[in-house]
């Protein structure tokens, strides 16, 4: 009986163990990366005097506190206190890149750095080069004529309102798409004005309105590849409904910014590549700048035929990451095509990834990435049919944002 007894004790003390890895591997990467922020600023003990009080008025109130809402708190945490250590100064950097083009395109000047630069602009980043492609020239001009003010509140309110609408989209509760905003990879897209958060509408629109998907890479080249999910599911109808309006697009625009900048666009985007050479800060976090060239295409190219192994949503969110991955240059914001890939990771799977991303220093992005591929293979990391009655031995349902549901756009049909 005693012998039973310590092998019931011991069977105890693993699912403990394994319900609670999550946490405390979430919290000790969090303790060590702010710990390296700045060297005797002490933001590791910042980070910790947020998430201590708050887990306890959480088990104060509740009474209760499984892993993953542990897990949660410290993702909310860690984005709160990187938004704010990285939302001090350059608020809108991106848009007023956007705009300084759009400016030069009315004032029919130089668009396009067709030289690789080897230094920083010393105006700003807003000086960096556009590397977006001519039909987006008009949309940022005609921006641009606005009174600054009220052009960055309209691009502000719709980059919101597409974040909110595209959680939506993915299977989030209200709830859930407005906490969304204050995750680092979006509050980081929203405080630069960057493109790709208006531009995840695209993605999240594709299970209704598939055809958007191939005027990506107007905006993003790498969005080409989420554009390969039509020719996998053979939805031949949409696809040539996609290049049909690309194709009236740039017609349409064409008397406007001639052959010359599609020419310089393209020389622009070379002469970047070139750039990066001399400044690494160029590739963000993107797997570029820690790869040779050859090993980094290596792995785009199998992570792109790995994502193309499967139809349907999943597919589909796998071909999303795809583009993460095989992004030559990458900032925090660009994660956002990744999500309804780590919505698909069970629940201590997915916060552990919100952490790390939400830090955003090597290595946790890359590592983000690999957790998000390696579920396409490993049995256990991809939340089951049953996820929410999984833990039910430990006495807690799994926190996830898509609740009872295990997979994005669960409102759209198959």
């Amino acid at each position: 009986m005693r012998a039973a007894r310590g092998r019931r004790q011991l069977s105890c003390l693993s699912r403990v163990a394994t319900a609670w890895w999550g946490p405390v591997a979430l919290g000790a990467f969090a303790l060590w990366q702010f710990s390296q922020t700045a060297p005797g600023g002490h933001d590791d003990v910042v980070w910790a005097a947020v998430f201590v009080p708050a887990a306890v008025l959480v088990l104060v109130v509740r009474r209760r506190l499984s892993p993953t809402e542990v897990m949660a708190l410290e993702v909310l945490a860690t984005a709160l206190f990187a938004d704010f250590q990285n939302s001090t100064a350059g608020g809108l950097r991106d848009l007023h890149l956007y705009l300084n083009a759009g400016a030069q395109f009315m004032d029919h000047g130089a668009v396009y750095t067709t030289v690789a630069i080897h230094s920083y602009p010393k105006a700003g980043l807003e000086y960096l080069p556009f590397l977006y492609a001519p039909p987006t020239l008009p949309i940022f001009g005609l921006l641009s004529e606005l009174p600054r003010g009220l052009a960055d509140g309209l691009w502000v309110a719709g980059s919101v309102a597409a974040v909110v609408v595209s959680m939506r989209a993915f299977g989030l509760a209200w709830r859930w798409a407005l906490l969304a905003l204050i995750w680092t990879p979006i509050e980081q897209g929203l405080f630069t004005g960057n493109v790709a958060i208006p531009s995840l509408l695209v993605l999240a629109a594709a299970m209704r309105l598939g055809g958007m998907l191939v005027l990506g890479p107007l905006l993003k080249p790498q969005n080409g590849i989420v554009s390969l999910w039509l020719i996998r599911e053979r939805a031949w109808r949409r696809l040539g409904g996609g290049l049909l309006a690309l194709l009236l697009l740039v017609l349409a625009t064409l008397p406007l910014v001639g052959i010359d900048l599609w020419r310089d666009w393209l020389n622009g985007l070379s002469a970047y590549q070139e750039s990066q050479q001399y400044l690494n800060g160029l590739y963000g976090v993107g797997l570029g700048r820690y790869l040779p060239m050859w090993a980094f295409l290596t792995v785009a190219a199998l992570t792109l035929v790995a994502a193309l192994w499967v139809r349907g949503r999943e597919g589909l969110a796998r071909l999303g990451l795809a583009s993460v991955v095989a992004s030559p240059s990458l900032w925090s914001h660009g994660f956002v095509f990744g999500i309804p890939s780590f919505l698909r990771l069970r629940a201590e799977w997915l916060w552990l990834v919100a952490g790390m991303m939400s830090i955003g220093q090597w290595p946790g992005p890359q590592v983000a990435l690999g957790i998000g591929v390696a579920a396409w293979f490993v049995k256990g990391m991809a939340r089951p049919e049953n996820d929410e009655k999984a833990a039910a031995g430990l006495g807690h349902r799994p926190l996830h944002p898509l609740g009872s549901a295990t997979e994005p756009w669960p409102r759209a049909g198959r």
